[in-house]
């Protein structure tokens, strides 16, 4: 009988689908999948209605070019290096396929965001795992990044600010990673959805640092508090988008039409009016209070540099039965590690939801940490 693909076995349910489906069925607080409880701003929602019915047909495969100089101008870029994507998923999918191949090595550090082992293998390359350091804070390994690097290895897959980690490069290391990159002549994929979420200095660009051979990725979707439209864009080296919007015309062809145009009405409305920076001091509040919680029960915290997501120590605790006993959802930290193995009782919690959210999903583990201890 027909079968389907061996490659089909790497699209199993991913663990933010499974916790998600998991909190729905428990009750529970959902802090483990990133996708904010806040809506989207009222002007990026005024933008999308008058959109509908007047942007309705196919765009181009490189994107509804009003889209392309918004964020051009945005982020001081020339507009025929932007290609717009469905999403932030399809963009590093379309680099994947578009940078690497059968026998290639992509390197990348681990913990990793779950999409790109199954995207470098799709698309017949061998990721190699480089598994950060971690003290009182999240750092990369330098050396062994270096000796990761083979004649086989095509690009290094980086996110600043980091997802599942909340870390940001410091110069130092961005200056050895380009630096690396220059002498083995390889890509840079930098994976920058989270760019405007950081809570101190902005994050340092590989774009700026070596335009030549960065691949920028970027998502409405993260930045505007819209994962579900699925608005996201590549920014290419020079003179390269026609090939990869070439490439991404056999995934989606192209994102929704309206949501593209209302995309780029309100990306300098967000300048204008300020939305980035209330919307960091928005996440710094919350940040704050589901660290100081997790502190005060004694629990080891990492103090995030950006993202929405904080990573803690959970000794002795499993995430499906902290589900289902103590209605809380978070992401266990082996999620994100294939080759080495994670910290132990390492767990990411996703504070892009609500203070009350965050204090309900508090105080029910304060409970049943206490539960535990007193059996």
């Amino acid at each position: 009988m027909a079968s389907l693909h061996p490659r089909t076995q790497l699209s199993k349910e991913s663990v933010f689908a499974h916790m998600s489906r998991l909190a729905t069925q428990y009750g529970a607080i959902n802090l483990g999948q990133g996708f904010p409880s806040n809506p989207p701003p009222t002007f990026l929602l005024e933008a999308a209605r008058r959109a509908i019915g007047a942007v309705d047909q196919y765009t181009p495969p490189i994107g509804l070019p009003r889209l392309r100089e918004a964020i051009a101008e945005d982020l001081g870029v020339a507009p025929e290096d932007v290609v717009i994507t469905a999403g932030g998923t399809e963009a590093l999918q379309v680099l994947a396929e578009s940078l690497y191949g059968p026998g290639d090595e992509v390197v990348m550090l681990e913990p990793y965001f779950d999409v790109y082992i199954p995207q470098a293998r799709i698309a017949g390359a061998e990721p190699v795992m480089v598994p950060m350091r971690l003290t009182d804070r999240w750092e990369v390994d330098l050396p062994a990044l270096e000796r990761a690097i083979t004649v086989r290895t095509q690009a290094l897959l980086l996110t600043n600010p980091y997802n599942p980690t909340g870390s940001v490069f410091s110069r130092a290391e961005a200056e050895h990673i380009v630096a690396l990159a220059r002498k083995h002549d390889l890509w840079i994929i930098s994976d920058e959805v989270y760019d405007e979420l950081y809570f101190a200095e902005p994050p340092l660009s590989f774009r700026k640092m070596a335009p030549e051979r960065v691949f920028t990725v970027g998502s409405a979707g993260k930045r505007l508090e819209a994962t579900g439209w699925r608005i996201g864009w590549i920014v290419t080296p020079p003179g390269l988008a026609p090939q990869i919007a070439g490439m991404r015309q056999w995934n989606s062809f192209c994102s929704a039409a309206p949501l593209q145009a209302a995309v780029a009405e309100a990306l300098p409305m967000a300048r204008k009016e300020g939305f980035y920076p209330h919307l960091r001091e928005s996440y710094k509040q919350r940040k704050n209070l589901l660290e100081q919680g997790l502190q005060a029960m004694g629990l080891k915290t990492f103090a995030p540099a950006g993202t929405y997501f904080l990573t803690a120590i959970l000794p002795e605790l499993e995430a499906e039965t902290l589900v289902r006993e103590a209605g809380v959802a978070a992401i266990p930290g082996s999620a994100f590690y294939i080759q080495n193995p994670a910290p132990k009782g390492l767990f990411r919690f996703a504070f892009c939801k609500t203070a009350q959210e965050i204090e309900q999903a508090l105080n029910r583990l304060q409970a049943y940490l206490k539960q535990r201890a007193y059996g």
